[in-house]
């Protein structure tokens, strides 16, 4: 130990030395005033601490807001509470119908595909299922309380892409159990192309339906829907081939019209620009043409 080192005239006067080294030091600063000095500024300035230290008085409930702010949330845990919270307060406002009848029509398309043995009554019904559901989700025609609805503190949006989520899981759940259902006429290794059959068919005719339902009402989404959906299984050679000889200009259509459907990257893709569109559309009600219709 140097005694004449400043550190070690800073613990003594902190106290921090064994009392074998203090009394060394203690010594030692009866013959040099320069640690004397050295001493002396250490002393005023622990007093000059403890001075300050007492003037600043600590509120009464630091330790429970400390305790509190510890114990605190994540920005991502209040996000996701805020989110169940919202889910939970949209599912009641949804038509309650709409539960047990998707189910049961679901289950009437598995045993009518079984009974059948043909796997494509699922593909050809799932997707107008999720349009129709979807297309009644939202808006003055399917919700009594609307107004009130509108009139919380919840942006419509939030409202219409917790609806359309609750729903949209519902539907796919639906869908999943009813492939898996096919298997019991279908091998195995078929269960990825009957999922991919459906599914982004579905993403974007349940889309469409939902955008054209905030503009022209449910029973007009619902319809021009099935109409663009069903069209490309239409075979006009059967069905207008005596009245109509030449349909050389549809047949071509359809067949680019079919390949539209068959697109799982495209179907995606466009399902979000049209879901994307429908939240911005519920920022501008005053032009919502369902309004004005009788």
């Amino acid at each position: 130990m140097n005694v004449h080192d400043p550190e070690t005239i800073a613990l003594y006067a902190a106290g921090q030395l064994a009392a074998d080294e203090a009394a060394t030091v203690g010594n030692h600063l009866a013959g040099c005033p320069e640690c004397q000095a050295e001493l002396a500024f250490w002393r005023k300035l622990g007093a000059e601490i403890n001075t300050s230290s007492a003037a600043a008085v600590p509120p009464p409930d630091l330790a429970e807001r400390a305790l509190k702010q510890a114990h605190a949330p994540s920005p991502l845990q209040r996000a996701l509470q805020r989110t169940a919270a919202l889910l939970q307060a949209q599912m009641v406002l949804v038509r309650r119908e709409m539960w047990a009848a998707s189910a049961a029509f679901m289950a009437l398309v598995v045993v009518v595909a079984l009974i059948s043995d043909h796997a494509g009554f699922l593909t050809i019904l799932a997707p107008m299922l999720s349009a129709a559901t979807l297309a009644a989700t939202y808006g003055p025609q399917n919700d009594p309380a609307s107004e009130l609805t509108l009139a919380t503190p919840t942006s419509p949006w939030k409202i219409l892409l917790a609806r359309m989520s609750i729903v949209s899981a519902y539907n796919l759940v639906l869908s999943l159990a009813g492939s898996l259902a096919l298997l019991l006429i279908l091998p195995a290794d078929l269960l990825g192309s009957i999922i991919l059959a459906w599914l982004a068919p579905l993403a974007f005719l349940s889309a469409l339906a939902l955008l054209l339902s905030l503009w022209i009402g449910t029973a007009n989404a619902i319809t021009i829907s099935y109409a663009a959906w069903l069209l490309h299984f239409l075979q006009p050679s059967q069905l207008f081939g005596a009245w109509m000889p030449s349909l050389d200009l549809w047949e071509n259509f359809l067949t680019v019209y079919r390949q539209f459907w068959k697109s799982p990257v495209l179907l995606l893709g466009l399902a979000v620009v049209v879901l994307s569109m429908a939240l911005l559309s519920t920022r501008f009600p005053e032009h919502n043409l369902q309004r004005r219709l009788p």
